[in-house]
């Protein structure tokens, strides 16, 4: 098995309609680091089980796993990958007391703290082109040995023990060429494409698309800078 560097198709378009896959507010001191990466933690992939869904409250079974880091989301899906820059900003007090109102703790909540508040996102797709990306072809390894239960509108019986994974591979997503996700420790997650023998890496197509332009750097990186978050 050897593994070779790989041709880059990019392709940008500016009307990609841009909808996130989860809706989640995070929590202030998480949300909406420029620097949002995988890179500073342990990075586990979290089985779709059938609980992941649309802002709608729509199951979306093509999202394979789920990956976090603060500020950012990551999806494997059956066409590739799915990043997604979250800021969640609270709303802001009111800087005085409503109008007739004297200033003391009998007013509500609302108004002496301010509540609620939005969350804003963006969304790259990476596509892998040409790729069979299939559930049957995956091989999970280094299993929590906790799981989790969910419960959504569209799931009010329960999604039972749902478990996050340390090692993620698809076989065969091009003949001969596997998809490999794992843990790098302290450096976090990285992905590898393993050509096996006889096969030919120049199959390998990844298209990235996004709201944003993007660039390269000048050490040959594909970079692509959101209002969120950048994806180098």
């Amino acid at each position: 098995m050897k593994h070779k560097s790989i041709f880059l198709i990019l392709s940008f378009f500016s009307s990609l309609p841009v909808v996130a896959l989860t809706k989640e507010n995070l929590p202030a001191d998480q949300a909406g680091s420029p620097n949002a990466s995988f890179t500073k933690q342990q990075t586990k992939f979290l089985e779709n089980k059938g609980q992941m869904m649309d802002t709608k409250g729509r199951p979306v079974p093509f999202a394979l796993f789920k990956a976090e880091a603060p500020g950012m989301n990551m999806y494997i899906t059956e066409t590739g990958l799915t990043y997604v820059f979250i800021k969640a900003e609270e709303e802001k007090a009111h800087p005085g007391p409503p109008k007739g109102r004297e200033k003391n703790e009998k007013a509500p909540l609302s108004q002496r703290r301010g509540e609620g508040g939005e969350v804003k996102w963006a969304r790259v797709d990476m596509t892998l082109k040409g790729a069979s990306i299939k559930k049957e072809n995956i091989l999970k390894e280094g299993g929590s040995k906790e799981h989790f239960n969910f419960f959504h509108p569209h799931c009010p019986d329960g999604i039972y023990g749902v478990k996050e994974y340390e090692k993620i591979t698809i076989k065969d997503i091009y003949p001969g060429i596997d998809w490999v996700f794992y843990n790098r420790n302290e450096k976090g997650y990285k992905y590898d494409f393993a050509v096996h023998p006889g096969a030919d890496p120049n199959q390998i197509r990844l298209v990235y698309s996004s709201k944003e332009k993007g660039s390269l750097t000048r050490d040959g990186e594909i970079e692509i800078k959101t209002p969120y978050g950048t994806l180098t």
